[in-house]
């Protein structure tokens, strides 16, 4: 007799042997992930997982075609763990082993069993006897299960319990690998894509064909630095490396990625956007190779994907499946390498309902942390956790970093990260003099750059965007309109991209107009550019060497006198700097030991001498009375104590919001003729109720909107927020976007100014 498990009419048998194709495919490619009795687990979890779905009341909803649970329909997992021969089984399996199976598959769905007690389990269990009378249990190797079919043993599974993640960690570790592993061949099988794709060596041989190939054009004898060499001669460790900018560091990680599984994380959307452009058109150089081996995931993904697949004259709704299943292929972590955020990937550190595929995942992959120093004190918690994590699965790390506080490796050792890091850094002796530094006591103002601009390029870089945009404002007064352009995070995606272009154009060596350029962080890390000049407010030392890095990228500077000027704020304290490290951008004490560190400057200013300043300054002794570190330790106790409280991901989501930024559209961007336009289609589509006729211009017009998105820094918005409650003044958020049933997007009142050339205006 067939069973159906889907509601498009695929049966239990086949959506099993759905699955069981996609566990070889796994276990071909990565045979390293479990151990020989884990993979005979797995298949037998694979085998088993749906079999509950034989019940009586999940054969009729199929059938009748409704959607969801039954208010007294009992998750199918919990019926499928039933049917396992446990006593059968205990002579080939330890009861640890039959324990974490047990669970893997009666908690295969992250389901609500508080209505449900164990007399309704054993009632249910009862009702299944019938039809698995029923079913062909041999035809996949499977003895049937016992009769008179019963609950299983509670030293299998309790009902309404779940594993400790503190208790018994061996069964835990393997009941994560199992239900996690489970999960993803499932989602697999039910989204009809392939759950892993081979690397089969061609990352590496493109490395060499087109990173090294290129360099070896213009000399026969190029070979990879010592820093790159290194790498790939511990691609077998876990490592921690220090090298200078423009060093390599990317194909550097790559090389000790090997042929394996990788994930490669950087601070910033931008920064990652731009090393998925290098890899995909660079090293992976053809698009239909390149899209079998490198994705992009953080959550501006659709827009950059969708903008790729447009360059093709010919996409419309008769490729639009390609398009989705890349999607489904990255976002189900299908591909060899993915490029990413933090927060894609170590958002495992709360160990929230339904993380298992993740941390099976990496226990089994390469994960790849470059510029370490630009997180805030949350997220190098979030990091340094998650590390021991991966590590305890069996996963490998690679942090990479131009600078590296001594007390970020103190933290790595007492979290019991076990890693191989070189002697010294890593050096370009060709570069080794970019800059002669300034130290000037005062606040950054207009008067001294509008005297010092003499027809260069100049880079200008402020601790928050109201001090960049208050500089703008004076310096457009008094110079050319044309000379003087502002980038930061409060432009709309679509003028922030302009932007960037622009930026990048103008610092190119072919390029001899002269200009000034304002910024904030966005361009210490994510943007290749080499300007001049650099006048910067002092913020904190890894900040400041990596804007540095802007100016005189990549040559020395060999004149007289100076091309950094840094102003420590004299008297007062900088943009962005608060003694309440609360409210400030960059923490206080960092601030002001970077201070005294810098004071005495005058002059050229080596690599190595930065690097010598960063671990004279930045030791654990001397950040003892530091909120930041103080942070980090608080937070890594935080993340202990809620190992086995099995958070939502919404929970998680609201715990990392003071760390995030909310997307907004300035009403007065809305309200342009043809955005309007755009907005009224869309509304109109999404009322007809009819996604799939429309699905290829929904996505174009979601697309559009995003386009419009400004990102307000979490702790501004909630504040909006507060004061909207309060009912203070004019309604600050006047309306939403609505994209879906699910993700609408606020639009901020036209009381908060945006132009495409200032950004939006926010004074909180």
């Amino acid at each position: 007799m067939e069973f159906l498990a889907k509601s498009n009419g695929e049966t239990i048998s086949e959506h099993t042997q759905n699955l069981l194709t996609q566990l070889e495919i796994l276990k071909a490619l990565y045979p390293q992930a479990l151990t020989k009795t884990e993979w005979q687990l797995l298949q037998l979890a694979c085998k088993y997982h749906d079999l509950g779905k034989m019940n009586n009341k999940f054969q009729d909803k199929i059938k009748n075609h409704k959607r969801g649970m039954e208010d007294d329909e009992l998750p199918h997992g919990v019926l499928s763990a039933a049917l396992i021969p446990f006593e059968k089984l205990k002579g080939l399996y330890s009861i640890d082993d039959l324990k974490a199976l047990a669970y893997a598959v009666a908690l295969h769905h992250e389901r609500d069993f508080s209505k449900f007690n164990r007399d309704d389990y054993k009632g249910e269990v009862k009702s299944l006897a019938e039809p698995a009378g029923n079913f062909d249990f041999a035809s996949f190797g499977l003895q049937p299960p016992q009769k008179p079919l019963k609950i299983p043993s509670g030293r299998y599974f309790d009902f309404g319990t779940v594993l400790s993640a503190t208790k018994d960690i061996a069964i835990y570790q393997e009941y994560v690998k199992l239900k996690g592993l489970l999960n993803r061949i499932d989602f697999a099988a039910s989204g009809y894509y392939q759950v892993e794709f081979p690397d089969s060596g061609y990352l590496q041989a493109k490395l060499e064909q087109n990173a090294l190939g290129k360099w070896r054009k213009n000399n026969p004898r190029a070979d990879w630095n010592e820093m790159q060499t290194w790498m790939g001669n511990h691609a077998e460790d876990n490592i921690v490396i220090i090298a200078q900018t423009g060093m390599g560091k990317t194909e550097g990680g790559l090389r000790w990625l090997a042929n394996d599984k990788g994930f490669f994380t950087l601070p910033l959307k931008s920064a990652i956007n731009s090393i998925y452009a290098r890899i995909k058109n660079k090293i992976f150089n053809e698009a239909t190779e390149a899209k079998q081996h490198v994705g992009i995931l953080h959550s501006d993904m659709l827009q950059i994907l969708l903008g790729e697949f447009e360059k093709d004259d010919d996409f419309d709704s008769t490729n639009l499946t390609d398009f989705k299943s890349y999607l489904n292929e990255t976002r189900s972590w299908s591909l060899p390498l993915t490029i990413t955020t933090l927060d894609q990937v170590f958002n495992i550190v709360y160990r929230y309902r339904g993380y298992e595929p993740k941390l099976a995942t990496l226990g089994y992959s390469k994960v790849i942390i470059d510029e370490v120093q630009m997180y805030s004190p949350d997220l190098l918690a979030y990091l340094i956790y998650g590390l021991k994590m991966i590590q305890d699965y069996g996963g490998k790390f690679a942090v990479m970093t131009a600078t590296l506080a001594p007390f970020i490796i103190d933290l790595f050792k007492e979290q019991g990260l076990q890693f191989t890091m070189p002697a010294q850094p890593f050096l370009l002796p060709e570069l080794s003099q970019r800059h002669s530094v300034k130290i000037l006591h005062r606040q950054l103002n207009a008067d001294e750059i509008v005297a010092g601009f003499h027809d260069n390029k100049v880079l200008i870089i402020c601790n928050t965007v109201n001090k960049a945009m208050s500089l703008y404002d004076e310096l457009v007064e008094r110079l050319d309109t044309s000379k003087v352009k502002v980038i930061h995070s409060r432009f709309i995606r679509k003028d922030r991209r302009k932007l960037e272009k622009e930026i990048t154009a103008f610092t190119d060596e072919e390029n001899k107009q002269a200009g000034i350029w304002i910024g904030t962080q966005v361009v210490e890390a994510s943007l290749d550019i080499d300007f001049d000049v650099l006048y910067t407010e002092l913020s904190e030392l890894n900040s400041l060497f990596q804007r540095m890095g802007r100016c005189y990228r990549r040559r020395n500077f060999m004149k007289e006198g100076y091309n950094v000027w840094i102003y420590d704020g004299g008297d007062k304290l900088p943009s962005g700097i608060k003694t309440a490290n609360s409210d400030s951008v960059y923490d206080y004490e960092m601030f002001s030991l970077s201070k005294q560190a810098i004071a005495t400057l005058d002059g050229p200013l080596s690599e190595k001498e930065k690097m010598d300043l960063i671990a004279k300054t930045y030791t654990k002794d001397n950040l003892k009375n530091s909120s930041y570190l103080e942070r980090v330790q608080k937070t890594i106790e935080y993340l202990d104590g809620c190992a086995n409280k099995r958070k939502s991901k919404q929970e998680i989501a609201n715990e990392f919001r003071d760390i995030e930024s909310v997307m907004v559209i300035p009403e007065a961007v809305l309200n342009q003729k043809n955005n309007k336009y755009l907005h009224d289609r869309l509304k109109k589509l999404l009322a007809e109720n009819n996604y799939r006729k429309n699905e290829l211009e929904i996505i174009e017009l979601r697309n559009k909107m995003m386009d419009l998105t400004v990102q307000v820094l979490a702790d501004k918005f909630y504040k909006l927020e507060k004061k909207e409650n309060k009912n203070e003044g004019k309604k600050k958020i006047v309306d939403k976007v609505k994209l879906s049933r699910y993700q609408s997007i606020p639009v901020l009142s036209s009381k908060y100014n945006y132009d495409g050339d200032r950004g939006l205006s926010i004074d909180i």
